[in-house]
């Protein structure tokens, strides 16, 4: 299970940082004005994203970039286009993720900004990922990982070789994403790393068998995406605990983890994976005999037309 296409609101608001720290803002800058209020539109647009508000966060995100382009802020027109791209990869659009994308790696790779061109790269993977196209998702993380090697920054790299552990153990090849999540360890500092790295170490442990070594990892990313309010890596998280409590035939907590998963993912709108969820609940429910209704979880899986 990926993990959300991550946003470039950090870079741009680490360039804002430190076009306020110039003075621009004690001079009122207009310039400056106007690239603060593009980062609070986008702040807004990403608040709404998370809640799962895909109409409301693209209006938003189309909004900063028109204002973006108005006043030619490049790094805020880059950063819009990948916000628009994550929010057509919700919707399963995938060409037009595709194609925002691209449009933003394309900008960040002539200005030279690596770490953020390495960020749309990954996401290009993850839509490939999405596709089934292997070979894609290799090429793309290949460009990412270079990209992030000319950027120089930790996090960069070490977002990449995350998601280099995470495409392996989807091709089950538990081996190489032993070796690129030990490459990530030591760049992994923020909270956002460090809940992926517990969180692959987790599904590597599974993939292997050893549910006791599961079960601690995916706790320790659960409280890491917790504390920073990641709902989509939560749900991720409780998932993968419950079927951890599945495969050692704890079939009661297997049910209360993917009930949590369930409604954390009705909270974020995600209808694929409250199919999945929904199905794991049936499957413990008959082989645990635990009798409880499904009603709920049928109807907001499976809503009737109104």
């Amino acid at each position: 299970m990926w993990r959300r296409a991550p946003f470039l609101s950090r870079w741009a608001r680490l360039g804002l940082a430190v076009l306020l720290a110039g003075g621009c803002a004690a001079k009122a800058d207009p310039f400056g004005q106007q690239v603060k209020r593009i980062d609070e539109i986008s702040i807004a647009g990403e608040e709404l994203f998370s809640r799962g508000d895909l109409k409301r966060a693209s209006r938003n995100f189309s909004r900063a970039l028109t204002m973006s382009r108005s006043v030619d802020y490049l790094p805020g027109t880059a950063q819009q286009l990948n916000n628009l791209g994550a929010v057509a990869l919700e919707e399963e659009d995938y060409p037009r993720a595709r194609d925002y994308f691209t449009q933003a790696y394309n900008l960040n790779q002539d200005r030279q900004q690596f770490a953020a061109a390495s960020i749309n790269q990954a996401n290009l993977a993850t839509v490939a990922q999405k596709q089934g196209q292997t070979a894609a998702v290799s090429q793309h993380l290949t460009a990412a990982q270079e990209a992030a090697l000319q950027s120089r920054s930790p996090q960069a790299l070490g977002r990449v070789y995350l998601q280099w552990a995470s495409f392996y153990l989807d091709q089950n090849d538990p081996g190489s994403a032993q070796t690129f999540l030990t490459r990530a360890e030591p760049l992994a500092t923020t909270p956002e790393l460090k809940g992926a790295l517990f969180h692959h170490r987790g599904r590597l442990a599974l993939a292997r068998g050893d549910t006791g070594e599961a079960l601690e990892m995916f706790c320790r990313a659960l409280a890491i995406d917790r504390s920073v309010l990641d709902r989509a890596a939560m749900a991720a998280d409780l998932f993968y605990l419950g079927e951890t409590y599945q495969t050692r035939g704890d079939l009661s907590q297997a049910w209360d983890n993917y009930v949590r998963a369930f409604d954390v993912y009705a909270g974020l709108g995600k209808k694929a994976q409250l199919s999945r969820c929904l199905k794991r609940l049936q499957e413990v429910n008959r082989e645990g005999s635990l009798g409880h209704s499904l009603e709920r979880f049928e109807k907001l899986a499976n809503p009737s037309p109104s």
